[in-house]
């Protein structure tokens, strides 16, 4: 062998240290991986690591553990061992060995032990039976890692687990959204429960529709109610996401105006102020101004289209210098016989003329 010596060997059945043993586990895997070995020297190679698997002292264990962790030309049966030695012993395995089948990780899985789930989640690849069991009985560290784990397969349903189980936990949220190319219904569903930060990293990271754009991005006046009612403390930044939108050259009139149409001012507010280039105060007061001149000029300097002018003025009229007025696409003045509201960006039963209300 090339680094085994026979005194090696002879220590074995002599008195030596743990020290000493757990060097001789090291010298056998550097044998094993060079593979340089004659079939007689193989088998006294792989007899002298069962032996060393079976050393009442821990260290000499875990050294062997390190040693073999990436080595597939052991027996299975040692390597799964090892694997379900101590802590400390097992760990090395459970994160490294491809020896270990998903059926052996899955019963390791299941026995609770957050340490070993935690090794499992780090493996350089799950399969999606592998990542269903660990989202299903890890920890949110476990699964946080998980979701991190860009070696991980996941189907839907170990997605919609996952965000069952941790409906309000931000570091899940963020692994899901940092997820690659997410289905479009979970992405639907994070909207509800995910900052405007996360919102932005999803439309700079994930292929979206631009139904599922607007379902991102905008936030209807039902919306704000029930995200207030969920958390008085909650705060919007839809600056994040105008930004997000203009980068990707997203940020259309047609979204502008939508954002207007359903009430989401602050939206709709940040997009007028970017297209213009003036801070958000500027855009307030010239959206606000009564004589309305000085909308309009806000209007023709965010070059937006002419023909629409009368009627997004209308709905500024309506959204913010009439009091005695509810906005004309408030639900309680919706006719309940007349399905959805119209939008460019949501399909209807009936095409809506754009915005030619006159």
């Amino acid at each position: 062998m090339a680094e085994i010596t026979l005194n090696d060997v002879k220590l074995l059945d002599g008195d030596s240290s743990p020290a000493r043993r757990s060097v001789l586990a090291q010298k056998l895997a550097i044998d094993l991986k060079n593979k340089t070995l004659s079939e007689t020297e193989y088998d006294l190679a792989i007899a002298i690591c069962q032996k060393l698997a079976d050393d009442v002292d821990t260290t000499v264990r875990r050294s062997l553990s390190h040693a073999l962790k990436k080595n597939n030309d052991i027996p299975k049966d040692l390597a799964l061992g090892l694997a379900k030695d101590v802590l400390e012993v097992s760990l090395p395995m459970l994160e490294f060995s491809t020896l270990l089948e998903d059926s052996d990780l899955i019963e390791i899985i299941h026995t609770g032990d957050n340490d070993r789930q935690m090794a499992i989640s780090h493996r350089q690849t799950l399969s999606p039976t592998l990542t269903h069991s660990l989202c299903e009985a890890g920890s949110e560290a476990v699964v946080e890692s998980t979701l991190k784990n860009e070696g991980a397969s996941f189907e839907d349903n170990t997605y919609e687990l996952v965000l069952q189980r941790f409906e309000k936990s931000e570091a899940i949220h963020a692994g899901l959204a940092t997820r690659h190319q997410l289905p479009p219904h979970i992405i639907d569903l994070l909207v509800d429960v995910v900052s405007d930060q996360l919102k932005a990293y999803l439309l700079s990271h994930q292929t979206l529709s631009p139904v599922l754009i607007e379902r991102v991005v905008l936030e209807s006046r039902e919306d704000a109610k029930r995200r207030l009612l969920h958390d008085p403390r909650s705060k919007r930044d839809a600056e994040k996401l105008v930004l997000a939108m203009n980068k990707q050259g997203k940020l259309t009139p047609e979204l502008i105006f939508r954002a207007l149409e359903i009430g989401d001012r602050p939206f709709f507010e940040y997009a007028m102020a970017h297209r213009v280039g003036i801070d958000i105060q500027a855009a307030r007061t010239l959206i606000k101004d009564p004589g309305e001149k000085g909308f309009a000029a806000l209007y023709k300097k965010a070059d937006l289209p002419r023909k629409d002018f009368s009627a997004i003025n209308y709905l500024v009229d309506v959204e913010y210098r009439s009091h005695s007025h509810s906005p004309i696409t408030a639900r309680e003045k919706r006719d309940p016989h007349a399905g959805q509201p119209e939008s460019w960006l949501t399909e209807t039963e009936t095409k809506k003329k754009k915005w030619r209300l006159f």
